[in-house]
């Protein structure tokens, strides 16, 4: 009976291990990273557009100098057995190296339209200037009423519009 319990233990165990899925952290693409294949090619434009006209703008600024803004939609597979979406970002971003060396001013907003997931994560070199309560407020109020109507092109742009306008760059 002990050897019954202890193979159906060990099974149960395997089982629950060979189950979980692995997160996958993809080569980025460059300032846009659609791996969902949510937007058109034209909106991807727009939305490079925006990112590099924002960083333009921070090199006018010596508080907002090297300030890098990604974006990335997250599928599934990607995101593998995760609970938290920002955790998952974080990682993401220090595998791309998007932060750079020295004062880790890089933005990532990323959602995950299928597992209906969405952050946005501002580097530690960035707490005085976009604080993660503004970065919540800007998903809460911005992104989120967005993604409800099935805008997920609106709901990027209006959070790249919205961190341009807390910064002082509109």
């Amino acid at each position: 009976m002990k050897y019954f319990l202890l193979t159906c233990f060990i099974l149960t165990v395997s089982l629950t291990l060979s189950a979980q899925r692995t997160s996958i952290f993809p080569a980025p693409l460059g300032f846009i990273n659609d791996y969902e294949g949510d937007f058109t090619p034209d909106e991807v434009k727009q939305l490079d557009y925006a990112v590099k006209e924002l960083l333009a703008k921070t090199m006018e600024v010596d508080s907002l100098k090297g300030i890098e803004i990604a974006i990335v939609t997250v599928t599934e597979n990607m995101f593998g057995d995760e609970k938290e979406m920002s955790g998952y970002v974080t990682r993401l971003g220090d595998k791309w190296g998007v932060a750079g060396k020295g004062e880790n001013k890089a933005i990532i907003i990323a959602y995950g339209k299928k597992i209906r997931k969405v952050t946005i994560i501002a580097g530690a070199g960035l707490d005085r200037i976009l604080p993660a309560a503004e970065c919540h407020k800007i998903v809460d109020e911005k992104m989120a009423p967005e993604f409800r109507t099935g805008s997920y092109f609106g709901a990027i742009l209006g959070a790249v519009n919205s961190i341009k306008e807390y910064i002082g760059l509109r």
